[in-house]
């Protein structure tokens, strides 16, 4: 389980907990999430979205370790962890081929489930940043910042997310 808290200026999320959640990327303060961000668009150019294949892991080393990756499935809409960078695995834990539904992340503003559905749903990225404490971390809260980002390899439907989390240590 994964919780946010006591974001500054953040809307409450309930039970005293806040987090930033949304399409804007001055949700996050990270500089790594928004030069992950920038990579993105820089891919995706005048397409709507990027492919996989467009994405070049020697173009961002410095990054892999807060990458994630997810497959996107249908009917019924779900999400498989495909890839987890070292960052993402050592707060998350391993969730390589676990789908989202059985092994989702919580926030208590929404749902790991509900943020990707949102991705699926609009196109857009979707940004979060809160105090968050992984279930691997139990007591060792960390700042979190991330962006998810769609994927296509037609152009048209998303059928990856490439997520990119950063955690900075409380």
């Amino acid at each position: 389980m994964l919780l946010a808290r006591n974001m500054p200026g953040a809307p409450a999320a309930g039970d005293g907990m806040e987090v930033r959640v949304g399409p804007d990327p001055a949700i996050v303060t990270n500089p790594r999430v928004l030069e992950f961000h920038r990579y993105w668009r820089a891919l995706r150019g005048d397409r709507r979205f990027p492919a996989r294949k467009d994405i070049e892991p020697t173009d961002i080393p410095h990054l892999l370790s807060g990458i994630l990756l997810l497959d996107v499935h249908y009917d019924p809409l779900d999400f498989e962890y495909r890839l987890l960078g070292d960052d993402v695995g050592t707060h998350f834990g391993s969730l390589k081929g676990k789908q989202v539904r059985t092994a989702a992340l919580i926030n208590l503003s929404s749902s790991a489930y509900r943020n990707y559905c949102e991705v699926v749903e609009t196109g857009l990225p979707q940004f979060l940043e809160g105090l968050a404490t992984g279930a691997y971390r139990q007591g060792r809260p960390a700042l979190m910042s991330r962006v998810h980002c769609p994927l296509s390899a037609d152009g048209e439907a998303v059928d990856k997310i490439i997520s990119y989390v950063a955690f900075l240590e409380k």
